[in-house]
Order: C-alpha cells, then structure tokens, then sequence
C-alpha cells in the first residue's frame, strides 16, 4: 500500500527530518511520489499550491535532496509515495491529485487504500488524466462539493463543505480501503476506515498536528503517535480538531487484502454479490 504524510498547523513547522524518514519508506513503496503545500505568503498572481510530483522511487529523486537541504517549513503539507495496485507508472498517477471547485478553491489529495467498489466512480475514467481510483475518488468528491455549491447558491462555507464530503466519504467506504487526506488550503480532512490501525496523528503542539501511515521520529517518539479514529470524517484547522463526523458503518477488514491474494476469483466473486446485495 501507499503511505501518506500531512500537516496541518497555525504557523510554519519544519517537517524535514519526518519527511526524510517518510521517503526512506520509498526502497518499499517505490512507484512514485509527490509533495504540495501552500506557501505562507505567496506572491501576488501566484500559485497558491506548490506541487511537485515523479514517476520515480523518492529515493532515487534528484529534486528531494535539494529541497530537504533547506528547512521544509509548512502550515499545510500533504506527501506521498506510491506502492502501485493499479495504474500505469507516470507522473499522472502520482499524489497529490489537484482539483479545483466552483467556488475556486484548490484541493489536494492523497490517498491510500483500494477502491473495489468503484460504482458511483465509475463515468470518472473519462475525465481522468491518468488511470487510478484515487484520482476517480477525487473526481467524484470535486463534484459533489459543486453540486452543494449549487444548492446553496453558489455558497460554500465550512459547514456545507464538511456535510458534503462526509456524507461522500461515507458513501465511496462501502467495501472499499479508504485512507484519505483532503487539503483546501485552511482544512485538512481526514479519513480512515480500516480494521487496523493504518493512519497515525502526532500532536506537536495546541497549534500544529503531522499525520502519517507510520509513525515517525523512531521509538524516542513512538509513543507520541495515536491512531486516527476509525470511519469518521475529521476536520483540523491550525492543528486543532473543528469538527468529526457521526461514525458510518463500513469497516474495511484488512484480512481482505491477504485473502484476494490467495483468492482472487473467489473474492471477486463475492464483492459483487455484496456491491448489489
């Protein structure tokens, strides 16, 4: 599977030894990766995410050791690197994916996980520019955010965001492995809806939070790492909590994963009795 890293936090904090560790993780997850973040004061007429992403592993990148030679300092932060179930291997297919709603707003995202699922995703393959269910997922949540947009008159604070995506977040879980951190430059939204333990938040500070697959810093920081709660969609702003939703009932059980490798057409078989049960 991928691994995810994120920040979200009220002042700009140096990540480079967590992201140094992070993309070590790259000699397994070797098909890709991919950084975004905002800049705290960017330039007038500038782009308001900084985006780079490589169809290489991140321990072969030129452009990573030249970016950690200088302090990573981010309020908002999403990094990737890709372990490929699916896709060819191309930058459109490495994370973050970049979307941007009708209100104007950028979104980013990065995903990990696998969409077996994929019905209400299914007409985003033509609208795609790579070939991955977590750019369909993207796709598909972009949508949803313009269509409550349009309800509510062209509208789109934080409560109608928040009741949007978690009712679509809720919806894409169905039999489907969905790790996911969303960013639109003030929140962060996070999900996780797997049987164990596979997405981790460390608390650095009241104001500043970093996500991750892993927990990193090494055992002096082990247990400083908690487990995000499971199948709730979380909003942070300045490294706080703002706002979880009510709990859907769509666990993923990891012990699917081992037994399609064993299995594999007998699993099949089943999910598409239970997608149309």
């Amino acid at each position: 599977m991928c691994e995810l890293f994120a920040v979200n936090a009220g002042r700009p904090v140096v990540v480079n030894d967590y992201l140094t560790e992070f993309f070590d993780h790259s000699h397994i997850h070797r098909d890709g990766w991919g950084i975004s973040w905002r800049p705290y004061a960017p330039a007038a007429g500038g782009d308001p995410v900084c985006l780079h992403r490589e169809p290489v592993p991140a321990y072969e990148s030129d452009y990573i050791p030249r970016m950690l030679a200088h302090p990573v300092a981010a309020r908002r932060l999403e990094a990737h690197i890709r372990f490929s179930t699916a896709g060819r291997l191309c930058e459109e297919n490495c994370h973050p994916f970049r979307g941007e709603d009708i209100s104007g707003r950028d979104w980013t995202l990065i995903h990990n996980g696998i969409l077996f699922n994929e019905e209400l995703l299914a007409s985003y393959d033509l609208k795609e520019a790579g070939d991955t269910d977590s750019e369909r997922a993207m796709l598909f949540l972009l949508d949803v955010l313009d269509e409550a947009a349009l309800r509510s008159f062209g509208v789109l604070d934080f409560s109608t965001t928040f009741s949007a995506l978690s009712g679509a977040i809720g919806q894409i879980s169905n039999l489907n492995r969905l790790n996911l951190i969303l960013d639109d430059g003030t929140y962060t939204y996070v999900h996780t809806n797997t049987s164990e333990d596979t997405l981790h938040f460390r608390q650095l500070a009241d104001d500043a939070i970093v996500i991750s697959t892993q927990p990193l810093g090494g055992e002096k920081e082990r247990a400083l790492w908690h487990p995000v709660p499971r199948n709730r969609l979380i909003a942070y702003r300045d490294g706080r909590i703002v706002r979880t939703s009510k709990p859907h009932g769509y666990v993923f059980c990891e012990a699917i994963l081992e037994l399609r490798k064993v299995y594999p057409e007998i699993m099949s078989s089943a999910e598409k009795v239970a997608e149309h049960a």
